[in-house]
């Protein structure tokens, strides 16, 4: 079975050789790696080049990591490098943190601003703000979006779906009723699989081979065989990346 890791933060890991190895021995095919500021950028794009065909870059700037003095750094380097990225991300708005909302808005559109351009995919952080976040990727006219681990309200999960966006699986289905929730929901053409490595679920911390988990909570959840997740999901990445995984 090919499965793809849609989204992880490779710049984070402590073994990452030995990570990427343990996961091409599950069978992952191919990793996106997303950036959250001007640092992780960069080294998302020495890895992309480092495994070429086997890591790719989203180019991205975190709600956690909005500060002011970073800001015309990263909007640089995400401008002058998003040619050669699959995607934008990780992106996003975050209503529960103290940045102010408008100034988390304005970063936000300066990046769908890029997206819309560039013809880009973008991957979304939202987080008690998926109302607003799916407002303005409307307004902005994105063509495609995957809304990160989702586990918001099932109304705006209709509307995102309606919308012909994605939503992804992360292993914290283990767990969490609202995620499971959302799954159950979402028809599986529009489910995209990830581990947003090396986020800790259940007390240990993932990387890109624990995609295969998430693959098993979405078959359990779905109730589909394994191999069908497996399959339709890979095809739903491969369309919404605009990239033949191999």
């Amino acid at each position: 079975m090919q499965i793809i890791d849609t989204h992880v933060h490779l710049d984070e890991l402590k073994d990452l050789g030995g990570a990427l190895q343990r996961a091409q021995a599950a069978g992952v095919k191919a990793i996106i790696a997303v950036g959250m500021d001007f640092l992780s950028n960069k080294k998302i794009l020495e890895l992309s080049a480092q495994y070429p065909n086997f890591v790719y870059p989203a180019l991205g700037f975190h709600p956690w990591r909005i500060s002011a003095g970073q800001i015309e750094e990263n909007l640089d380097l995400i401008k002058k490098e998003v040619e050669g990225c699959v995607a934008l991300g990780e992106i996003g708005l975050d209503f529960a943190l103290e940045t102010p909302q408008d100034y988390q808005v304005k970063v936000l559109e300066e990046i769908l601003s890029v997206a819309l351009k560039q013809k880009k995919p973008i991957l979304l952080h939202a987080r008690r703000a998926w109302g607003r976040t799916f407002e303005l990727i409307k307004e902005w006219k994105i063509e495609k979006a995957v809304f990160h681990w989702y586990s918001g309200p099932l109304d705006i999960l209709s509307k995102i779906i309606a919308g012909g966006y994605y939503i992804s699986a992360t292993p914290a289905l283990a767990y969490s009723e609202r995620h499971r929730q959302a799954i159950r929901a979402a028809p599986l053409e529009r489910i995209l699989l990830e581990t947003d490595a090396p986020e800790t679920y259940q007390g240990m911390a993932s990387e890109p081979k624990d995609v295969q988990r998430t693959l098993a909570e979405v078959s359990a959840v779905k109730r589909l065989p394994t191999e069908e997740v497996a399959q339709q999901t890979f095809r739903n990445a491969q369309e919404f990346f605009q990239v033949v995984f191999s």
